[in-house]
This record gives structure tokens, sequence and C-alpha cells, in this order.
């Protein structure tokens, strides 16, 4: 897959992602309201609950296509991870002041959000190195494994190629 390909591919995933987070931070305010905890601190926690909801599943797909970019044989490409985890930060980050524009008022949940932020883009980066951790192992079993089939193969073309040889001779001399 080409780096372009991929970029756009990423770049849509995470679009329609943060495009979901106002649609879930709207109704995430429409319950807290409906709870009367505007000032309170669970407000921050479900906006950013809700960040996280959406964003989870946009992680997923862009890791699934990075591995079929890099399926056969697996070799990790840095700069498109480095590509998902700035789009993830990207994507917090613009989750985050989605939910800080939700009202003008200066609420007390509002520094609580900006507090909780690096919290959340560590917890969504860490989804995605925990997957390229497990690429790595991967990787690596993948190249220390014996591959049992190929010796069996090179030793039948080896006796194939001898007894053709011996054939050849044998026609040849007479």
């Amino acid at each position: 897959m080409a780096s372009a390909t991929f970029e756009a591919t990423l770049g849509s995933i995470f679009d329609r992602s943060e495009h979901a987070i106002a649609d879930e931070l709207d109704k995430a305010k429409v319950r807290a309201e409906s709870l009367q905890a505007m000032d309170t601190n669970r407000l921050a926690f479900t906006l950013t609950e809700a960040v996280e909801h959406i964003l989870a599943p946009a992680i997923e797909q862009s890791l699934s296509i990075y591995d079929a970019a890099i399926n056969r044989p697996i070799t990790p490409n840095q700069s498109w991870e480095t590509a998902i985890r700035q789009r993830i930060v990207h994507s917090v980050d613009a989750g985050v002041a989605q939910a800080l524009a939700l009202d003008g008022a200066n609420h007390s949940w509002k520094p609580l959000i900006r507090e909780e932020a690096p919290k959340l883009r560590a917890r969504m980066l860490l989804q995605a190195d925990r997957h390229f951790g497990e690429l790595a192992k991967r990787r690596k079993a993948a190249e220390r494994r014996p591959r049992p089939i190929e010796n069996p193969i090179r030793a039948g073309l080896f006796v194939a190629g001898l007894a053709v040889g011996a054939l050849v001779m044998r026609l040849l001399a007479g």
C-alpha cells in the first residue's frame, strides 16, 4: 500500500471518528443535564469516556489497516506508525476541545477535562503501542522460527537434479 493511500485511509477513519465524537458529546451533555450534573466532576469523566468510546474503534480500524499494509512479510513502517500516533493525539485533542466548547460558561468540570486530556492521550496511544509491540514480537518469532517445509523441498530438488543428471549421463553414454 502506498504511503499516500495509507495516510488518506487513516485520515478518513479519524475524520469520521471526530464527527462521531461531536455527536456523542452532545448526547453525553444531554444525559448529564438530565441528571443535573453540569457542575459536578461526573460530567468531566462522562465526556472523556465519550471521546474514548468513539476513538477506540477508530484506533482498532487504523491498526487493522496498518496490519494489512505491512503483512507478508511483517515489516514495520515507522512513518505509518508515527502517522497513527499523530492522528490519535490530534483526535483526542480535538475531542477535548469539542467537549470544552459544549458550554461557554466556566464550569468546574472544565479544568478536570483539561487534566484528564493527557491521561486520555496516553491510554489511546498505549492501545496503539501495545499493538506495535505485538507486531514486533511476531516478526522476531517469525525470523527465529525454522522453516520446516523449506528444507525438504530443497533436498527433494537436489535429489531430483541428481536423478535427472544421472539419466542424461546414461543417455549420452549410450
